[in-house]
């Protein structure tokens, strides 16, 4: 097992389907253009063969699926089914949500029990304004039918001074009133935001989140797993939690376990660093030579991660969120 000098090792693995969204969200892409997928993107069974050396190699036990959107792809439903024979602990997912009803029975059959919706306004028409797309009704009508089949769904919001600071209450209610975990992730500074007056214009700090929320409910900081991203929250007497990723604040880095593989192939190992490394040369190695290669690019991918959260011109839609 690889382990950096201050013990940190990969733990968890973001696997991108594709590059492609059929969202523009603006804290993602700066013109409206949605994203499509890359011009090389890796096969179910390319994806599948990297998931399995990379467990192998370094004993990750928990993998989400993400995208672009990943719903989209035409590989999902044939790498969800294989992916959950691997032998994984966890196997999750990330999606805008959209197309959650049309995927649902795929998704159940395959045996997931999480999923994150990510979900920035209850309103419809700030809605389309954010994700510049999309069918707000659709979306909370998946959500819906997600919770009726027993599955744990989580909401993640970015919060943004000019979009939806007025929803960071309302969000809170709608999911505490359906038993839903809510995640606010501060802006991040990538993309196009890692440049400009755009991040600072629109940044929505931990501090003015807990300051909003504390206008209507009580809360407390309680205990999160050691390698997770968020500061975790209980809500009154036993009404939920709430979490709060805080990249700016108080950034995470220091105990983040996350491996990322891209849909073309590139091993990622921090999301402040354009560093990659290439996977394609390997998926069609013997097994001991495969990893005997794959040994060198992770100890380089853990060399990326950094010591805080300094910002990329990456767009995280690339290598998976």
């Amino acid at each position: 097992m690889i382990v950096d000098k201050i013990g940190r090792k990969f733990g968890n693995l973001r696997v991108s389907l594709t590059a492609a969204c059929n969202y523009a969200c603006n804290y993602c892409v700066p013109n409206g253009k949605r994203l499509s997928k890359a011009s090389s993107e890796l096969s179910a069974q390319e994806l599948l063969r990297a998931v399995s050396l990379l467990t192998q190699a370094t004993g990750i036990e928990k993998l989400r699926i993400t995208g672009g959107e990943p719903l989209i792809s035409p590989k999902f439903d044939r790498f969800l089914a294989e992916v959950m024979q691997i032998g994984l602990e966890d196997v999750s997912l990330t999606t805008n949500g959209q197309f959650l009803s049309d995927k649902l029975s795929v998704i159940e059959s395959a045996g997931i029990k999480r999923i994150n919706v990510s979900l920035d306004s209850l309103n419809p028409v700030r809605f389309r304004q954010i994700a510049r797309g999309g069918d707000l009704s659709k979306v909370l009508g998946g959500i819906e039918s997600a919770l009726k089949a027993g599955i744990k769904i989580k909401i993640n919001m970015v919060p943004m001074i000019s979009k939806n600071y007025s929803e960071i209450l309302p969000m809170l209610e709608y999911c505490l009133e359906r038993n839903m975990e809510l995640r606010y992730i501060e802006l991040m500074r990538m993309g196009h935001l890692a440049t400009g007056n755009s991040f600072a214009r629109d940044f929505v700090s931990m501090a003015s989140i807990l300051d909003k929320i504390g206008e209507m409910y009580d809360f407390q900081r309680i205990d999160a797993p050691h390698d997770s991203t968020a500061q975790v929250f209980s809500v009154g007497e036993n009404q939920g939690k709430f979490g709060i990723i805080p990249n700016e604040s108080e950034p995470f880095c220091r105990a983040c376990t996350r491996l990322r593989i891209s849909s073309d192939g590139y091993l990622y190992g921090c999301l402040s660093s354009a560093n990659k490394h290439d996977l394609k040369d390997i998926l069609d190695l013997d097994e001991k030579k495969a990893l005997a290669m794959l040994q060198k690019k992770l100890i380089g991918a853990l060399g990326d991660k950094k010591l805080s959260f300094q910002g990329e011109t990456t767009i995280m839609k690339f290598i998976g969120g």
